[in-house]
């Protein structure tokens, strides 16, 4: 009798939620699936005078072999990588700090944290553009304190560029995440870790830090992913000689008219960065709730 009812009350269950989950899985299938499967299709093509010819091949793929765009997906991942490992080395001490120590003025310095996301990507962009001109403040801060007696020129249109405007840019996506797993953190964990003779860096190795690595990598893949797939910031900071993925892409699709090779493009980026995706997942998942 306990059965049925209880296999019953599964049913309704499930039959209640069905509702519910079908306004979603039409929006994904619609405007994530759809898109994505007609790319798939599309990358196997050929463009032939400007029009799109149906026909299989992997003319497409081969051709990212070559050394030329092999150097771009190489650099595009290393980009994103060094600005991941910088946003992690300057976010997880703010997110702690905060966390675990500031308690009157948090939300002030959660709001000036967060009050760069209300302006424009590209204003953002800009403005870097200014600080590290040849009249930028850098080069005036240099030249005021005597290091320099003239304008240093390597500040702009270099990957030093582009990977400290994407590390400032996306720094908030990774201390938020690590701020909100370090706030729950059960200080009587740490209690005990003192009573059993810990130093408090012995805690911190032992604890805090295997404990906030879901947010570790949350924060990583938030960080990782629209910087793989930027296209402004390598665009008006790298300029011609830091070609980043995204600005091929761009191009294929808006300059040459090679929506076959863009599309396979994409899909390489996608899936590279899914790759990582599910790495950083698992650390989080395996390793920090076990």
């Amino acid at each position: 009798m306990a059965q049925e009812a209880a296999g019953k009350l599964m049913r309704t269950g499930r039959s209640s939620i069905v509702p519910l989950l079908t306004p979603a899985t039409a929006w994904f299938g619609l405007f994530f699936a759809l898109p994505i499967a007609a790319m798939l299709v599309v990358s196997f093509w050929v463009v032939a005078n400007y029009q799109l010819v149906p026909t299989f091949t992997l003319t497409n793929y081969t051709k990212l072999a070559q050394p030329l765009y092999l150097s771009i997906i190489v650099r595009t991942f290393a980009i994103a990588t060094i600005v991941t490992i910088l946003a992690a080395l300057v976010g997880y001490p703010v997110a702690y700090y905060l966390a675990r120590r500031l308690k009157r003025l948090r939300v002030f310095v959660l709001t000036l944290i967060v009050l760069p996301l209300w302006t424009s990507y590209l204003v953002r962009s800009f403005a870097w553009m200014l600080v590290l001109g040849t009249s930028g403040a850098f080069n005036w801060f240099l030249q005021g304190i005597g290091v320099t007696d003239q304008p240093v020129r390597w500040f702009l249109y270099t990957e030093f560029a582009v990977i400290i405007a994407l590390v400032h840019i996306y720094l908030p996506f990774f201390i938020l995440p690590v701020f909100a797993v370090l706030d729950k953190l059960d200080d009587r964990l740490l209690e005990a870790s003192s009573d059993l003779g810990a130093s408090p860096w012995t805690s911190f190795w032992t604890v805090t830090l295997p404990l906030s690595r879901p947010g570790i990598s949350t924060g990583c893949l938030l960080v990782f992913i629209p910087a793989a797939g930027s296209y402004v910031s390598p665009e008006l900071l790298g300029g011609p000689s830091v070609l980043m993925i995204g600005s091929v892409i761009a191009q294929q699709f808006g300059l040459v008219f090679e929506y076959a090779f863009g599309s396979a493009l994409a899909l390489t980026l996608m899936t590279g960065i899914l790759i990582v995706a599910l790495g950083l997942l698992r650390i989080g998942k395996v390793q920090g709730l076990k």
